[in-house]
């Protein structure tokens, strides 16, 4: 049987080592920290519990995939409720919006602050669909190892058909007039740290994703994922090594042959990293000669994507009234270069 070692235990590397073992591989992850999760993690503190990282669940099959391809019911292990409205929507003049993906009782809500505007959500949400049924199969589940693989024909074609050129905000506009209306399919792409005013239409796809297959919420919060994956990887056989940081990657003639922990070489037949990339590559291969292009120069120059600071707040009393809480000492602003929706912190 052959051995696999995966630095990491995130997500990327608890569903490779889950895969790979119910593939026949000997399978051993080695995690640097205490626990498990990675980016997805969890903090315990003085009768508090915090999940770290991505708090909802959008199509939940994604993640009930990997459970199928090992031949167990996602249901003992994922126990997803769904969210019912979607959200609950305070805008700057204290007029309100529940989203839900209930087509009906979306659009009586949208009747209801918009009743002008009910086409052109319809003729939204087909748009972007549209485009989203051709984005899925030519880029989105679709691996590009080589500028071969996005400089063809077919994806160049289907490139033009996503329509990419207005930013998400504009695209919006072109078919909702209201502006609440509008800020309630923008504010979306701050998902992923990126404006609706200069991001392309196509992260429209996200609001449009909530409104047709849901929004869910994990019992235990979003580190039950974590936990679920590390029950199945054990159940298959696989090994955990908790509070085990790599030393190195091992390579020979440029063919990684192993790792190194506590200074001993452990010999794989293949190795996955799941570390950050300019860490992976400065740390774990510090011979510059077998990183190719990614000098310690190169990595140096790289720009990185933005971050944020996150407040986990422990209170030690109830707060009646959050929202007036909320609106008059953490009052969060986006920082985009036009208004958005209000944001508040459900304490």
């Amino acid at each position: 049987m052959k051995q696999v070692s995966i630095i990491g235990a995130g997500i990327g590397g608890l569903t490779a080592a889950v895969r790979l073992q119910k593939l026949g591989y000997n399978v051993t992850i080695y995690e640097q920290n205490a626990q498990p999760g990675g980016k997805m993690n969890q903090i315990v503190s003085q009768g508090f519990t915090f999940d770290v990282g991505p708090t909802i669940v959008m199509m939940k099959d994604i993640y009930e995939e990997v459970f199928r391809f090992c031949g167990v019911d996602p249901h003992n292990y994922l126990p997803f409720e769904e969210v019912q409205p979607l959200m609950h929507l305070v805008f700057g003049d204290q007029s309100s919006l529940d989203l839900s993906r209930d087509l009906p009782t979306l659009i009586a809500e949208i009747n209801r602050i918009a009743p002008d505007d009910v086409n052109g959500m319809l003729n939204f949400l087909a748009d972007i669909y549209h485009r989203y049924t051709i984005a899925k199969p030519n880029f989105l589940e679709r691996s590009f190892r080589n500028w071969r693989d996005f400089y063809n024909l077919p994806a160049l074609y289907a490139g033009l058909q996503l329509r990419t050129f207005n930013n998400a905000y504009k695209n919006i506009a072109k078919f909702i007039k209201n502006e609440n209306l509008r800020n309630s399919l923008a504010f979306q792409t701050l998902y992923i740290g990126i404006s609706p005013y200069q991001g392309p239409s196509l992260y429209n796809i996200i609001p449009m994703i909530e409104l047709f297959y849901g929004v869910y919420f994990l019992k235990g919060g979003m580190y039950t994922v974590v936990n679920s994956l590390v029950k199945l990887f054990k159940e298959q056989g696989g090994t955990l090594k908790l509070a085990t940081p790599v030393q190195e990657i091992i390579i020979k003639d440029k063919v990684a042959v192993g790792i190194r922990v506590n200074n001993h070489p452990i010999h794989s037949d293949y190795v996955l990293c799941n570390a950050d990339f300019p860490t992976a590559m400065t740390t774990l291969i510090p011979n510059e000669q077998n990183r190719g292009q990614y000098t310690d120069q190169k990595i140096a120059k790289m720009d990185y994507s933005c971050s944020c600071l996150v407040l986990y707040l422990g209170l030690g009393r109830i707060v009646k009234s959050s929202a007036t809480f909320c609106r008059r000492k953490l009052h969060l602003d986006f920082s985009i270069p036009r208004p958005c929706v209000d944001g508040y912190l459900n304490l």
